[in-house]
């Protein structure tokens, strides 16, 4: 059995102090929806997450699938809020972004150089830039489109193996962790 995730997080820096206002901000929002509730049967191989579905998870996917029911009681359906700055990877699903404005592959830097500017940017905190070479447009790679590519920042917010999230809701969390934000969707 495979499983998927699905990570919103923030990519601008935040001092310790304003992360942990995000967090609190993030699980306010989460709680007060009913989407999550403190995890009470936490288990490092069944429930690893801090937070479960809650009643109100309903509201937070497109549309309820036929098999809702069962992914509120099944292994790993949980929500974590990290607040350390990290990498989100897709792991099976990694592919390059493309441009935003002319849909071309990020240049060859990208995919040539992958460990140098990722671990630059982990290491120093320096979100590389990547010039588009159809189009001539840059922008730094979390502006780049694709939800199956790295980022790295913080806080994040992980749905592990959740149906599809609603854009509205998508849109919320974005909204709280504030700054610019990215989506990474892996699967595993």
């Amino acid at each position: 059995m495979s499983e998927h995730s699905v990570i919103v997080v923030r990519l601008d820096s935040a001092s310790s102090a304003e992360r942990e206002e995000v967090i609190a901000g993030v699980q306010d929002l989460l709680l007060a929806r009913g989407v999550i509730l403190p995890n009470d049967r936490r288990d490092a191989l069944w429930q690893p997450s801090a937070w479960k579905p809650g009643p109100g998870a309903r509201t937070a996917v497109v549309e309820p699938v036929d098999w809702f029911d069962a992914f509120l009681d099944t292994a790993n359906s949980g929500v974590d809020i990290y607040g350390d700055r990290d990498v989100y990877h897709p792991v099976e699903n990694d592919e390059a972004p493309r441009c935003p404005h002319c849909a071309a592959g990020v240049p060859a830097a990208y995919t040539d150089s992958y460990g140098d500017w990722l671990e630059e940017w982990l290491a120093l905190g320096r979100e590389p830039v990547f010039a588009c070479d159809r189009c001539g447009w840059s922008g730094l790679v979390g502006d780049w489109t694709g939800q199956f590519s790295v980022l790295i920042g913080a806080p994040a917010v992980t749905f592990h193996n959740w149906p599809p999230l609603s854009p509205a809701f998508t849109t919320d969390i974005r909204a709280a962790l504030g700054g610019r934000t990215g989506i990474v969707a892996s699967h595993w």
